[in-house]
């Protein structure tokens, strides 16, 4: 993993690889992270800057999760529900497939415990 700050060249600042501006450090940490500062307004409003729009592919009325961790805001783009009731039915075949295996496994192992107190 590469730490430290990483200067971006003209060429660098104009791709759509990195879409960051001209002059503007990133922090690279084994991928890139963009820092910027935002005001939030009285309303307890703030805009994300078009750089990070950009990067997430976060349009006009898209919907975003808010949520805190270790004392952090983090916001990330929503997963669109088809989406999301996909992952979750990946889930529970795999959880359920799991489970199954756990059964198999304890009643293996408890006939294995009954077989040998049978015999001793």
């Amino acid at each position: 993993m590469v730490s430290g700050f990483l200067r971006l060249n003209k060429a660098e600042a104009r791709s759509p690889k990195y879409a960051l501006n001209m002059n503007k450090y990133v922090k690279y940490i084994g991928g890139f992270l963009y820092e910027t500062i935002c005001k939030v307004g009285e309303r307890g409003q703030i805009t994300l800057p078009k750089t990070i729009r950009e990067i997430n592919g976060i349009k006009a009325k898209d919907r975003v999760v808010v949520m805190i961790e270790d004392n952090r805001i983090i916001i990330e783009k929503a997963i669109a529900k088809k989406a999301k009731e996909g992952l979750m039915k990946e889930f529970y075949i795999k959880y359920d497939s799991l489970n199954r295996k756990t059964d198999d496994d304890w009643k293996f192992a408890g006939s294995e415990a009954d077989r040998f107190l049978d015999e001793h």
